[in-house]
């Protein structure tokens, strides 16, 4: 039987509280931790399988401490284009804050509530929410009132992030859009690291704000059907058409690793960030596009993908980060 630890501490390199929580195993291959940080977003920067980081995370850059990780975006993932859309006769206005759209969403920098993490025979977990009702600075922006929960689960190189969305208003519908932003680090040569993507379109934008055209994935700037070194790479690209059968994943051949990210149906697009000559990369789930309140609003429904729950709905939802040996 496994044996779990949790600890509460300041990230050395950020200064910021962080929950730690790992499971060690009798063959310390399959051991795994998880730290994350309750006011910043409940972002886990740190994903580690038998000793080894897979997220890229806290660092300092221009005299300032940071955190990468893997960030959870919500209500609205990536940008909103112009900072502003329409839903249900309300406009939703928020700041700029990547040229002249609004991106990332409410929660990723967000305090978050945390529960004491429990201990099963097979795995520990714990449970996160934030709560978006009047007096909090998300429903001044966003003013309709639900809960979103993220219950982070550790079984042997496995990492489970379960969601669910609830919609607590009386009277306003909830459209919203979920998502993770992880950063993945680099080992080796960069022509040793193969993502495979197993989408069938690829979204058309201008400057990363989507057009809502579904592009087959053939005349795309890349074809991830098919595992591709990011040496060949460079992309700021959102895919659609993916589904849990055919989940993504990233091998990492000079570890004899592969990382699959299984997600469940409705997460069906995915962003694909590959800077060139950059120690990391993002492979990020997501339940819709970028924009997709305004895609929504021009009748791309398809495109879109935006989630809508009627008040007192709830939708659950899963996304699992698992090792395996090549």
């Amino acid at each position: 039987m496994p044996q779990y630890t949790h600890s509460y501490e300041t990230d050395p390199n950020t200064g910021l509280p962080a929950l730690k929580m790992g499971l060690v195993a009798d063959d310390p291959a399959d051991s795994v931790s998880l730290a994350f940080a309750p006011t910043q977003g409940c972002n886990p920067y740190s994903f580690q399988v038998g000793g080894r980081e897979y997220m890229f995370g806290a660092f300092e850059r221009d005299g300032q401490k940071r955190i990468m990780g893997s960030p959870i975006l919500y209500p609205m993932p990536n940008r909103v284009k112009n900072a502003t859309f329409t839903f249900d006769g309300r406009v939703f206005t928020f700041e700029p804050n990547e040229r002249t759209h609004f991106m990332h969403g409410l929660v990723q920098r967000a305090v978050w509530d945390v529960d004491e993490p429990v201990e099963g025979e097979s795995s520990i977990s714990v449970r996160t929410s934030i709560k978006c009702v009047p007096g909090t600075p998300m429903y001044e922006r966003f003013p309709i009132e639900n809960t979103l929960e993220l219950v982070y689960r550790l079984e042997p190189r496995t990492m489970h992030m379960d969601f669910t969305v609830s919609n607590t208003d009386a009277v306003y519908r909830l459209p919203f859009g979920l998502a993770i932003h992880p950063t993945f680090n680099v080992y080796g040569p960069r022509e040793s690291v193969t993502i495979e993507c197993p989408a069938t379109k690829w979204m058309e934008h201008e400057t990363q704000i989507p057009s809502g055209r579904l592009i087959d994935i053939a005349n795309g700037p890349a074809d991830l059907r098919t595992p591709k070194p990011i040496s060949e790479l460079e992309l700021d690209d959102v895919f659609f058409g993916l589904e849990r059968a055919k989940p993504q994943v990233i091998r990492y051949h000079s570890l004899g690793k592969a990382l699959t990210l299984y997600a469940d149906d409705f997460f069906t697009h995915s962003v694909i960030y590959v800077p060139k000559g950059m120690p990391f990369f993002c492979v990020e789930n997501q339940s819709c596009s970028t924009d997709a309140h305004n895609l929504y609003a021009q009748g791309l429904q398809d495109a879109a993908h935006l989630t809508i729950l009627e008040p007192g709905e709830t939708l659950s939802a899963s996304i699992t980060f698992q090792l395996s040996d090549l």
